[in-house]
């Protein structure tokens, strides 16, 4: 059994080799990312928009779109109702899910940076500090936009 040191995982290059050796992510791995560029870019789209109707197909899910997204300027739905695949902001996200998927089959797995951006992708979605979309929850639903008038 390895022993990992949990303070040690708050250094970025330390965090990368444990998620590498945890995963077995390899040189190899990596190459078959690249190879599959070709084959996974066209799929893209059909991907994002499967991600996008699952996600606005349940209230709770669908919440979280309704505030103004972080660097989008456009004008925020005002309510669960708004939300559509055509919303500007729902566009917004769709267009940032759709570069990420990219973004995962040509990224440079050697390249610190890269891990950096990935690093980052994942704050973001874990609600920690550090990022002001996640330092104020999103307020609860009011009854006539949640399931059932539930919570």
């Amino acid at each position: 059994m390895q022993h990992i040191s949990a303070s040690s995982l708050s250094d970025l290059p330390t965090r990368i080799s444990y998620l590498r050796s945890f995963i077995e992510f390899s040189a190899a791995d990596a190459a078959t990312l690249h190879a599959s560029r070709d084959v996974v870019a066209p799929l893209v789209p059909v991907v994002v928009d499967t991600v996008y109707t699952k996600l606005l197909s349940f209230d709770i899910t669908a919440r979280a779109f309704v505030p103004r997204q972080t660097g989008y300027a456009g004008e925020a739905p005002a309510s669960l109702a708004d939300l559509s695949h055509d919303h500007p902001q729902i566009r917004f996200r769709k267009d940032f899910l759709a570069r990420y998927l990219v973004k995962l089959v040509s990224m440079d797995y050697d390249d610190i940076s890269s891990w950096e951006y990935l690093d980052k992708v994942g704050l973001m979605h874990t609600g920690q500090a550090g990022f002001a979309h996640r330092s104020v929850p999103p307020p609860p639903l009011p009854p006539s936009q949640s399931w059932n008038g539930q919570r």
